[in-house]
Order: structure tokens, then sequence, then C-alpha cells
């Protein structure tokens, strides 16, 4: 678990990294530690999920039960969550970057909580019809731009990489995103 000045510590670091500060990376526990404790960020966005994801559930016919639908859709998170970790592992030794791993990994972690907070309010604003669907498209492409721009940032300084590659792994979380969404679209039809 998280203790609150390791919370209050990640908090003041997305401050500084929203800022464009190096300076950032001090305040983050950048040990195995401190990498399983940044996905407390995935248990603190969980409910507003599981609100989407039964919001999507009602305004749609689905072709599975409630349950299996329910057990997919937590499948789905957990896998989002592991996936883009899992797979840096590898990539952080391709590119020779093993020892900053935990620094690239737990700053990405906690930048997913204000990204993905932003995303989760957006969809649940256009689940119950308070935005138009044109309004949710743009403010999903002001998000996506965020995180790429941030995305990269949080690469290059975490993995001390050039803008390229930072990018290059940028493009592909994304990528894994949309495989792993285009498989649980397989399953719920």
């Amino acid at each position: 678990m998280i203790s609150v000045p390791q919370f209050a510590n990640a908090l003041r670091g997305l401050r500084l990294m929203a800022a464009f500060d190096s300076k950032a990376w001090t305040c983050f526990d950048k040990t195995i530690a401190g990498f399983w404790a940044s996905f407390a960020v995935a248990f603190a966005l969980l409910p507003l999920n599981l609100i989407h994801v039964l919001l999507q559930f009602q305004s749609r016919p689905p072709t599975l039960a409630f349950v299996p639908y329910m057990i997919v859709e937590f499948l789905t998170y957990v896998l989002q969550w592991a996936m883009f970790p899992f797979v840096m592992m590898y990539v952080a030794d391709l590119l020779q970057r093993r020892a900053r791993y935990f620094a690239h990994m737990v700053a990405y972690n906690w930048l997913q909580l204000p990204l993905t907070l932003f995303f989760l309010v957006v969809r649940i604003a256009g689940d119950l019809h308070v935005l138009s669907p044109q309004a949710m498209g743009a403010l999903e492409l002001v998000g996506l731009a965020t995180f790429v721009v941030y995305g990269t940032f949080i690469a290059g300084v975490g993995l001390q990489v050039g803008i390229g590659t930072a990018l290059a792994l940028v493009v592909l979380d994304f990528v894994l995103s949309m495989i792993t969404g285009q498989l649980i679209v397989r399953i719920e039809t």
C-alpha cells in the first residue's frame, strides 16, 4: 500500500512534471516498492472506470450477460494497467536502460492519475449525454495530445533517451492499448 507521505510526494512530483521540471523525479520512489505503490493510481481510478463500464452496459445492447461483461471489463482494466509495464521491462533491456526502468514506470503510472481521470470524466459526461459526441471527441483529442507530450517527456527523462525514442515509446503504449481494446470488443460482440 502507499503511505500518505509517498502520496504527497507523488502529487508534488506531478505538479513539477506539469511544468516540465525534471526535479519531479526526486519526488517519486523509484524502487520496486515505489513501482508497486504507483499502482495505487489504478485502484483510485477503478470506481470511475466502474461507473463508465456500467453506463456503457446500460446504453448499448451487449451480447454478453451482465456478470460475464463485468468480468471481461475488469480483466481488461487489469490488462491495460499491466501490459505496458510488462512490455517495457523488455524494451528497457533492449535500450540498455534497465537501471532506469523504475524511474520511467513510476512517473508514468503517476501520470495516469490526472490523464486517466480526465478521460474518465469526459467519457462519463458523454455516457450521461452531458457532452455531445463532437465535444467528447474534441476533448479526447486534447487529452491524447497531452498524453503524447507528457508521455514523451517522462520517457525521455525517465529512461534518459532522445525525443525520437521517447515518442516511439508513447506510440508503443498507444498501439498496445488499441490492440487490447480491439480484442476486448471482439470478445464482447
